[in-house]
């Protein structure tokens, strides 16, 4: 994986990118812009299942409403959060809050599809019960929990350094090039 994180970072798209004075800005201001969004309607829909807001609108309108814009955003928010990594895809490699935001995000994706059917895809039934389901209640309060440490995560990313003693190592028998920044003389790594 360092190998492929390594090779990444080092095409030339990805060392341009890196290397910009204002994409990199540009793209990072919008992934942040749109976790804003994405997340603004992520917890207005769990704050309108828990009972918290908006209790007279429907919730199958607020889902229904808010489906396309969610979609667009989370597009963008992937997009931009790919473009990132692959300009700093090694020092990301080591960054333990990195690691934990991917998992976070493997647990978006498994609670989608456990609650999708009983759930999200089925809110014109919640609407009908006399009261909204536990697993309805559960499955807003899960979203709002691992949305939150996502972007606990994401932010915590930008405080952690990369370790410089393993950052542009040698994978596979071959150094690396690059070399942490220009003041720090050149470690010879070969044996």
């Amino acid at each position: 994986m360092l190998a492929f994180v390594q090779w990444l970072q080092a095409t030339a798209f990805f060392t341009a990118f890196r290397g910009s004075w204002y994409v990199y800005p540009i793209v990072m201001s919008t992934h942040l812009a749109a976790i804003a969004l994405f997340g603004g309607m992520i917890l207005m829909v769990d704050m309108r299942i828990l009972g918290l807001a908006m209790k007279k609108r429907p919730i199958a309108d607020l889902i229904d409403q808010l489906r396309a814009p969610k979609q667009v955003g989370f597009i963008i928010l992937v997009t931009c959060g790919f473009l990132m990594f692959g300009s700093k895809a090694e020092e990301y490699y080591y960054n333990i809050f990195f690691r934990m935001k991917m998992l976070l995000l493997v647990l978006v994706f498994i609670h989608a599809m456990v609650f999708r059917s009983s759930v999200y895809g089925n809110a014109a039934a919640l609407d009908k019960a006399p009261r909204v389901p536990a697993v309805a209640k559960l499955a807003a309060g899960l979203s709002f929990c691992i949305w939150l440490c996502l972007v606990i995560c994401g932010r915590g990313i930008g405080y952690i350094e990369p370790p410089l003693d393993k950052i542009h190592a040698r994978v596979n028998g071959h150094p690396a090039a690059v070399v942490a920044d220009a003041t720090t003389p050149r470690v010879d790594q070969t044996p």
